[in-house]
């Protein structure tokens, strides 16, 4: 698709260069002052040398000298950075000495998010970070614009890479031409998920990092009742860690908004420090987990973790987003569970797993307690009619969903004690992702039943045949015969 560009070159705000490096350089500044005043009111003391105080002055100018040229480079590499919006690519271009251009081609575009970091929030800022199908180092970041702007610049995009045949889902309301001027974002319609943020508190403190520092400062307690309190400083880094984490979670989770735009597009809201607002294609979603850790069962919490074929959820720079919702009852998981499988049967199934055992549930044999002595009745699978769903774990409960026509490949594997017991497990091949389902310990003609069952779900699910539509067709399809 070839176009006339519709815009020239433009250069982000004047202040990104000092917002990317403002901690930094504030955090040194900061130092570096309090010890230039240290020495100046030294040098004025009664027992100060007679020279101390004109090199206390000379130090300070060249801490001028050094701030004032802090700014020359900033103001130069915001001269130099500029973006545009053209005909087929957005592209970016960067670097007064060493030059870099990038462009992002509208049909290879996953997602578009606006990010807000604390800093650029104080001057009214927002990031736009664009991913595209080539993986990290092909994504697109414009740092930073105003955030009408921003947002508005989101969805221009979002409509340019639907209509050149992108995977991404067109936002309503965004323009599909650009000639077309650049509306405000649409107004959401009622959102699917408000997680309160006292559930984000308390999931944080009931989760594995809050209970590794409590441990901690039990352990120091002991220790300094003991009499080995000098033994308690080398808790303190890992209880640093362990604080920072479940710190990070909090903030990054607090006011989580989820949303449904259009009939394709979940949209995600949340952040405390740093604002994010992203978008999942539902119709690249290969693979769901909803998970349980056993502090979460009696308030009845689950969260829900996504594979995304070809993106990383709301992220095009980070790794780490793979949670798609922290914490939900289980009637909310299961209401979005059937948003994103957009099968109200498959949620059923799902369902009944959840409160039990059904009927059809294939377990594992007796002789597997040897394995699994604990675990044993709640490992195992069901065939859907849809979609595999595997069931695991004793003590955090696991429920694992791939589509029939979702599922790449089957790989059964046995370790010396598996093939003792007469044992074997299966693994289901799907895109990268916190989703890896499996089935461990299956009695061996089992796992090789299960095998062939998937393969006679999976091609007709991919083909979109009776049977198990499970594989929405299209050039956005994964694996998929047209």
């Amino acid at each position: 698709m070839s176009q006339t560009p519709t815009t020239d070159f433009v250069r982000v705000h004047p202040v990104s260069p000092f917002i990317r490096g403002g901690l930094i350089v504030l955090g040194f500044l900061g130092y570096v002052v309090s010890q230039q005043v240290d020495r100046v009111a030294g040098s004025l003391g009664p027992d100060a040398e007679g020279g101390a105080f004109g090199v206390g002055l000379v130090q300070l100018g060249v801490l001028a000298l050094v701030v004032l040229g802090a700014i020359g480079i900033g103001l130069l590499s915001w001269w130099f950075t500029r973006y545009r919006i053209g005909g087929d690519s957005i592209e970016m271009r960067t670097g007064a000495i060493f030059r870099q251009h990038r462009q992002v081609r509208y049909d290879r575009i996953q997602a578009v998010d606006v990010v807000r970091p604390l800093l650029a929030r104080l001057f009214g800022l927002s990031e736009v970070r664009v991913e595209s199908a080539g993986g990290g180092d092909s994504h697109l970041s414009i740092a930073y614009l105003r955030m009408a702007e921003a947002d508005a610049v989101r969805q221009r995009l979002l409509g340019l890479a639907h209509e050149s045949g992108s995977e991404v889902p067109a936002d309503e309301g965004s323009a599909p031409h650009p000639e077309r001027t650049v509306a405000a974002a649409p107004t959401e319609g009622a959102p699917l998920l408000v997680v309160p943020p006292a559930r984000i508190v308390a999931s944080v403190l009931l989760g594995g990092e809050a209970i590794f520092v409590a441990l901690l400062l039990l352990v120091a307690l002991v220790l300094s009742v003991l009499g080995l309190g000098t033994a308690i400083g080398g808790l303190a880094p890992a209880a640093v860690i362990g604080a920072g984490r479940a710190l990070m979670r909090l903030t990054r989770w607090w006011g989580l908004t989820i949303g449904l735009r259009g009939p394709r597009t979940l949209t995600s809201q949340r952040g405390l420090t740093d604002t994010r607002t992203s978008s999942v294609p539902l119709h690249r979603v290969q693979a769901v987990a909803i998970e349980q850790p056993w502090l979460w069962r009696r308030p009845g919490w689950w969260s829900l973790k996504v594979n995304v074929a070809g993106a990383e959820i709301g992220s095009a720079s980070e790794s780490t987003d793979t949670v798609l919702v922290p914490v939900a009852t289980t009637t909310e998981v299961l209401r979005l569970l059937e948003v994103v499988t957009g099968d109200p049967q498959t949620t059923a199934e799902a369902g009944s797993l959840v409160a039990g055992t059904p009927e059809g549930f294939v377990g594992l044999p007796g002789r597997s307690r040897w394995v699994h002595p604990f675990a044993r009745r709640r490992i195992g699978y069901l065939a859907g009619q849809r979609a595999l769903l595997t069931r695991s774990g004793w003590l955090d409960h696991t429920l694992q969903i791939v589509p029939w026509g979702r599922i790449q490949s089957l790989t059964v594997t046995q370790g010396p004690i598996s093939q003792r017991l007469d044992l074997a497990s299966v693994e289901v091949v799907s895109t990268v992702g916190p989703v890896s389902p499996r089935v461990q310990h299956l009695d061996r003609a089992g796992a090789e039943r299960l095998r062939a069952l998937a393969e006679q779900h999976a091609s007709p699910a991919r083909r979109g045949r009776s049977g198990g539509p499970a594989c929405v067709t299209g050039p956005d399809t994964v694996d998929c015969d047209g």
